[in-house]
């Protein structure tokens, strides 16, 4: 029957039934099986790499730059040049901070326009550099650059003999090498306590002759040292500071913590007047075996400081640039 009717179909040049419904909802068929949503989900977007670069590099070379600046000779020989690169890494980040302003005023605003961004994360991050480069710079400087710079430009005594040379004679000196024989006479130390206990004996001979050390008409260089003297009272004190204990130490590096010099001269008028002695002009050293090794220690733990800090911050803020780099990639933002 079916073959009867397409041929009466034939016979007046019609085309027999072609049934385009059918045929349209087997290709829907066929469609939907083709078109499938990712077997792992959507698709993250590529970070911008330099982006990433420069959010991870910039801060910590502020940070770095910063505290080398405050921390070395710039600042001892330049001081307002120091301060006036520090001002010009402060003017780089409020350049920041104003990219950063701009993109959060448009997140409050509601614009379209807004897209997270590593401009708040850089102007951010750059910020905590400029304040804490200097800030440690400078605490690194006074506590031991500015000392060792001192020392340096101060003078350095021979063959002293503490029982003949007195404190006028000697107001430059910086490191001292006192004559063989010279010792600690640690009957007459002292301590001042004022939160932290301040030290004190005086520097003196060895005379064999008497088998005791020789009494002065006035001790004018002492031996120093914070918290390092044990004893019930400030009366009875045992000074434990320095090279106290050793038989060949006869060498002294001047003190140069100038908040400390006036306890230990309260401490030195309290030994005169506990021991009846005299110190007319007391100067103030830490008792060493090594002058020289001692004042290079001061540069020494400078620049362990400095690499240990900028170490620190790198890795720091590395790892919050790969954290912030998993979440944008998950936003599926990656501009900078």
């Amino acid at each position: 029957m079916a073959y009867n009717q397409f041929n009466a179909y034939a016979q007046y040049g019609a085309m027999a039934p072609q049934h385009l419904e059918e045929q349209g909802n087997r290709n829907a068929v066929n469609l939907d099986a083709i078109v499938k949503p990712p077997f792992f989900g959507r698709k993250r977007m590529r970070m911008n790499v330099v982006a990433v670069f420069v959010s991870l590099f910039v801060p910590w070379l502020l940070f770095t730059l910063l505290f080398a600046d405050v921390s070395f000779r710039l600042h001892y020989k330049l001081p307002i040049l120091c301060w006036a690169f520090v001002l010009l890494g402060i003017a780089v980040v409020l350049g920041l901070l104003a990219f950063a302003g701009f993109n959060i005023w448009q997140l409050l605003k509601g614009s379209g326009d807004y897209q997270p961004t590593w401009y708040i994360f850089l102007s951010l991050t750059s910020f905590v550099a400029v304040v804490l480069g200097p800030v440690l710079g400078d605490a690194n400087f006074w506590q031991n650059m500015a000392p060792y710079y001192d020392l340096k430009n101060l003078n350095e005594y021979n063959f002293v003999d503490p029982t003949r040379m007195r404190g006028q004679q000697m107001m430059d000196a910086g490191r001292v090498d006192f004559l063989q024989g010279a010792t600690l006479d640690l009957k007459n130390a002292y301590a001042f306590q004022n939160l932290d206990t301040y030290c004190v004996a005086p520097i003196t001979m060895y005379n064999p002759g008497m088998g005791t050390v020789t009494p002065l008409n006035s001790y004018d260089f002492w031996a120093v040292g914070v918290n390092c003297c044990g004893g019930n009272s400030t009366s009875t004190v045992n000074f434990e500071c320095g090279a106290y204990k050793s038989k060949t130490a006869h060498q002294g590096l001047r003190l140069m913590v100038d908040d400390q010099r006036g306890f230990f001269r309260l401490a030195v008028q309290q030994a005169e007047a506990a021991h009846m002695i005299k110190a007319t002009h007391p100067l103030f050293f830490y008792w060493s075996e090594d002058s020289t090794s001692q004042m290079n220690g001061y540069m020494e733990d400078a620049f362990k400081n400095f690499a240990l800090w900028m170490a620190g911050f790198f890795a720091v803020q590395l790892c919050l640039v790969l954290t912030l780099s998993y979440i944008l990639s998950k936003m599926g933002h990656s501009n900078l």
